[in-house]
């Protein structure tokens, strides 16, 4: 198995310092240069806004100030996977903003719109233009049901019960499951186990397999797609469904390194589909983005030279 060298390694960090956010650099540092986890919850929380949700370009491909459940959810990610304290006030302020714009599923089949109205008069990629939805999905509702569950108040528990409910009637479906649905049921199905929920049996764990082979895709050749890769779906060889993808991480972890451009980034394998000052400065975003997370897994699998 190949191996990223300390050399580029040095030029994925020098990439990220002069072209990523903020909040990229923080991680970066925090990871390999002995830095402060607090400074990730510090840049973290300039995306914050009174509501208590998230919005202001947090996802990336939203430059919509206001909030929205998707820009939300990715701070709720973050904080899982950098393992911030969620019982400070920030997050229960988000959680508060979840409560507060949820939808009983009557009119909003997923609980919140992804978006609200308001993102088409700020520059966003078009797969966020603003429309009605048509069908339930777990994106990004199963992530939220999975904090409420986990931190928040009794209402909030009761509001997480009735979202996961119908999130494993889902995962139990035949209903199209797509790669970011697949990602929240993850985290969703993970918090379940660790909180011992009535919900998790061998078949639920057999559907959470069955979904997470019915989006991956295994021809290398299509990698440069928007696809779902591997290692879309583990961290480290000690996720869950490690054991599940083992046959596919060695050719993903090949195929990363044999495409990391010299300067320090990997393509992204979508677009805007428009050229202009914003979509590049999205693009560069999105790279740095993917270069931190790409080394941070090569890590886990020991695929990294470090000295």
């Amino acid at each position: 198995m190949e191996t990223l060298t300390k050399n580029q390694l040095t030029n994925i960090e020098k990439y990220i310092m002069e072209n990523g956010r903020e909040l990229e650099k923080a991680k970066w540092n925090y990871l390999f240069n002995n830095g402060e986890k607090g400074a990730i919850l510090d840049e973290l929380l300039t995306y914050q806004n009174s509501d208590g949700g998230f919005g202001k370009g947090l996802e990336a491909d939203i430059q919509m100030p206001d909030s929205s459940s998707i820009a939300s959810t990715e701070a709720i990610f973050t904080a899982y996977e950098y393992e911030l304290d969620c019982e400070e006030k920030w997050f229960k302020d988000l959680l508060s903003y979840f409560e507060k714009t949820m939808d009983d599923g009557s009119e909003i089949l997923s609980f919140w719109e992804k978006v609200t109205e308001q993102v088409d008069h700020y520059p966003h990629a078009p797969w966020w233009n603003y429309s009605k939805e048509t069908r339930f999905t777990p994106n990004p509702c199963a992530v939220v049901a999975s904090a409420f569950l986990k931190y928040g108040n009794d209402h909030q528990k009761a509001l997480g019960y009735k979202i996961t409910k119908r999130c494993i009637e889902f995962l139990k479906s035949n209903e199209p499951c797509y790669d970011h649905d697949c990602y929240c049921l993850q985290v969703l199905i993970e918090v379940l186990e660790e909180l011992q929920s009535e919900f998790i049996d061998d078949e639920v764990m057999k559907h959470m397999e069955r979904r997470i082979l019915g989006s991956l895709c295994t021809d290398s050749k299509r990698w440069m797609e928007y696809v779902a890769q591997p290692l879309d779906f583990i961290t480290s060889p000690h996720s869950r469904w490690y054991k599940l993808l083992e046959p596919y991480i060695e050719e993903n972890i090949n195929y990363w390194l044999t495409f990391l451009k010299e300067e320090g980034y990997w393509l992204t394998n979508f677009s805007w589909g428009i050229d202009n000052e914003i979509s590049r400065q999205v693009t560069i975003y999105w790279q740095c983005y993917m270069a931190l997370n790409r080394v941070k897994i090569l890590r886990a699998f020991e695929n990294v030279i470090i000295d």
